[in-house]
């Protein structure tokens, strides 16, 4: 009786204790090879693999060891950073010391999973190329610890891609992750430095990887690799900046993967074309104001094809044309010809017509089928940069707010009735907000932006016969209660955008964090602001404003426009890191605005 008593027990105490505490702990190998090729890929052989991209760029100067910083802490650094005290970084050597870390290898891979004092708990600082000695260290040290880290040549003699292949099937049960330290030689070209595929194998999943922090198909953010681990051991937090992995199933994961980069090439080669043509249209402009005070027609057909490229741009975004960069872009062109030709010879309001359209058809991509816009060269967010990868960036947040100023005002013209404009005006304004909000766009520079413009048109609209204090009071609290909106919801998200994450760090390490990033925005900004074509462009524009300055001031309609555009752009451009582009796009179409039916002033 006593014996079945405490059987009984024994039973309903197994039921009762988590199975998690029986069963035995997640095991993490992170293999760090030299570089990583899809042909690599393909001679591995893997029956399960989830694949994806990762850009390896860091703050400068760019380093090895930086590299090894950023994963390890989850923050984009440089090796400057190492040691700093006055920087809050939270290294997974300390997070993780209860899992313990190990380290095979005879490089400077260590730093990836070490504590602030750059060690790990136990390491064998050297590498045999032999399956036999690698499996036997490997075992000695996942029976100590539950995160090892494998620095691996895979290019040092021909059979280590064999070797490692059989190493993978091995312990293929296990989460893997690996990670290649720089380009392979073989995809160096177009200014690729930093995307590289990477490799994650669990036994289970097969397909693209992903994460809340990219949300693009087959992209990952090197901030996420922390986060991974973290969140395989319960150590993540919400003031990480980096995201764990998701899984998209998919049959064959290096076919997708070929098919993502050469997308994402050809968008790359569209966008750096197009966005020289549009660069260098303002810059003859510029040139033939300051030459004859006028714009010839052929310069004028010029100019406003890019205005039509950009919105054929966005509707061949549908059909993802891209995958042929030929097809693409004699497509792109022929049809932009076709619709400037016809416009000019109808004689229709051109700024009206190409306005409307780029507006809607932005505001409806952001919100109904964000590819469009990614598929778009004006709307491509620069992958292989990896400055942003999901949300409006910086060129397409300008177009959308300048077309809406060009919008209302056309749309508005002929219209009488007072109440009806001022209608029509905050309907356009609060769209523009809510199309860049954490919701939509996710860009919050531009949002702020979007809520200077709403400010400005209200003050306009309601306030413009008026110029007391109190206006001016309501007009800010109107920003801040909109602002305040709009974090709020983002952090009733599950997943917290950049900006509400920012927010946290800033809660959590003080002052320095905010004092950091404005201080690399700032940096970026300057660098970009002074890089030509940018700087060409932007002193181009200027010379126009100023050649057409009296033009521009004898006419109220014009004014009052360009004073909206002016302002906001400069505001766009004073608060993102890319903001030059901001300004350059939304002062393009104020451009366009003044030269349109209008091909000769006494400047």
């Amino acid at each position: 009786m006593i014996k079945k008593i405490i059987n009984f027990i024994l039973v309903f105490i197994i039921i009762l204790i988590p199975s998690k505490i029986f069963a035995e702990p997640i095991k993490s190998i992170l293999i760090l090879v030299d570089e990583l090729k899809i042909e690599t890929i393909e001679n591995l052989e893997l029956d399960k693999l989830s694949l994806g991209f990762i850009n390896l760029k860091t703050r400068p100067p760019y380093s090895e060891e930086g590299l090894y910083l950023s994963a390890n802490t989850g923050k984009k650094l440089t090796v400057k950073d190492l040691g700093k005290k006055s920087i809050n970084l939270e290294y997974l050597g300390d997070v993780l010391k209860k899992e313990k870390t190990s380290y095979i290898g005879n490089g400077k891979g260590a730093l990836l999973i070490s504590n602030k004092d750059r060690i790990v708990d136990y390491e064998e600082n050297s590498i045999v190329y032999n399956l036999d000695w690698l499996r036997k260290v490997t075992d000695k040290f996942l029976d100590k610890s539950n995160i090892l880290l494998l620095e691996y040549d895979i290019q040092e003699e021909k059979n280590n891609v064999e070797i490692l292949k059989r190493y993978l099937t091995e312990y293929k049960d296990n989460q893997i992750i690996i990670l290649p330290k720089k380009v392979a030689e073989k995809d160096k070209y177009l200014l690729n430095k930093y995307l590289v595929p990477i490799i994650y194998i669990d036994g289970e999943n097969n397909g693209l990887l992903t994460s809340n922090s990219t949300k693009r198909e087959g992209f990952i953010a090197i901030e996420d690799i922390s986060v991974q681990l973290k969140n395989t051991y319960g150590y993540a937090k919400k003031v990480n900046i980096g995201k764990p992995f998701k899984f998209l199933e998919v049959e064959n994961p290096i076919k997708e993967i070929n098919k993502l980069y050469r997308i994402n090439m050809n968008l790359l080669i569209s966008a750096y074309l197009f966005h020289g043509i549009t660069y260098l249209s303002i810059i003859l402009l510029c040139i033939s104001i300051m030459k004859s005070n006028k714009v010839n027609n052929k310069l004028y057909f010029f100019y406003s094809f890019i205005s039509v490229n950009i919105l054929i741009s966005l509707v061949l975004g549908l059909f993802k044309l891209n995958q042929s960069i030929v097809i693409y872009l004699i497509l792109s062109m022929l049809i932009s010809y076709i619709i400037t030709k016809l416009i000019i010879k109808k004689e229709l309001n051109f700024v009206k017509t190409i306005s409307s359209f780029t507006y809607i058809f932005v505001v409806l991509g952001t919100m109904l089928y964000p590819n469009m816009i990614y598929n778009s060269y004006i709307g491509f967010n620069n992958l292989v940069y990896g400055a942003r990868y999901y949300g409006l960036n910086n060129g397409i947040m300008g177009v959308l707010l300048a077309t809406s100023i060009l919008f209302f005002f056309s749309m508005t013209k002929d219209i009488k009735n007072i109440n009806f404009k001022r209608v029509i005006g905050v309907i356009i304004f609060v769209v523009n907000m809510i199309t860049l909000s954490t919701h939509f766009g996710a860009n919050t520079g531009g949002f702020i932006t979007s809520v200077s413009l709403f400010g400005f048109m209200i003050y306009i609209m309601f306030f413009s016969k008026k110029n007391g204090i109190k206006e001016i009071l309501i007009f800010l609290l109107i920003g801040l209660f909109i602002f305040g909106i709009n974090m709020f919801f983002d952090i009733l998200r599950e997943d917290n955008t950049h900006a509400i994450s920012f927010f946290y760090r800033i809660k959590e390490n003080g002052i320095s964090e905010f004092i950091s990033m404005a201080s690399f925005k700032a940096k970026e900004l300057m660098k970009l602001t002074l890089t030509p074509p940018f700087s060409l462009a932007i002193i181009a524009e200027i010379i126009i404003f100023k050649k057409l300055y009296k033009y521009i001031i004898s006419n109220k309609s014009l004014k009052e426009k360009a004073i909206i555009v002016l302002l906001t752009s400069i505001i766009g451009f004073l608060i993102n890191d890319t903001g030059v582009i901001t300004f350059i796009y939304m002062n393009y179409y104020l451009i366009l605005d003044i030269i349109s039916n209008r091909l000769e002033w006494d400047c």
